[in-house]
């Protein structure tokens, strides 16, 4: 199964928005309280969906259908969800190689990427390292952070 991975665009925001819904709903309610949960549910898939375009989005294509996207914010690398369905397949990493890339293509130095509990693994595998940990009322926050190895001339 290929995954195909290109910039997002307005037509992806309706999918990306169940995307959104449904990685927090599935994946990411296992390591936050169900308060948390309903909080995100009602703003996030709508902010992602409604800055594909603002920010330098990408989605990810398996068999002709979005299943995940991934976002480059400047220096922050946001909204990387996956569908449930799809997820333990590679297509985040494939997300995050292309925001990489992109964040190369800007001259990005360093990324940073405010990690749910949930992603912490992940984002730890691909080289991020811990600069704080806090609570937004509740809800845990992690920030990471990563140097970005310049491509060989």
């Amino acid at each position: 199964m290929e995954t195909v991975i290109r910039r997002a665009t307005a037509a992806d925001a309706e999918v990306v928005t169940k995307i959104v819904l449904l990685a927090l709903r599935e994946t990411n309610a296992r390591d936050y309280p169900s308060s948390v949960i309903d909080r995100l549910v009602l703003t996030l898939p709508d902010k992602v969906a409604s800055n594909l375009e603002t920010w330098c989005a990408f989605v990810a294509i398996v068999n002709g259908r979005v299943v995940g996207t991934g976002s480059l914010n400047g220096q922050t690398v946001s909204s990387v969800y996956v569908h449930p369905d799809h997820q333990g397949r590679g297509i985040a990493t494939k997300l995050m190689d292309a925001v990489e890339d992109a964040a190369n293509a800007q001259s990005q130095a360093t990324l940073s990427v405010q990690s749910s509990i949930t992603a912490k693994p992940f984002y730890a595998k691909r080289g991020f390292k811990i600069v704080r940990e806090g609570f937004f009322g509740e809800e845990p926050t992690i920030v990471m952070s990563k140097d970005i190895p310049r491509p060989s001339e």
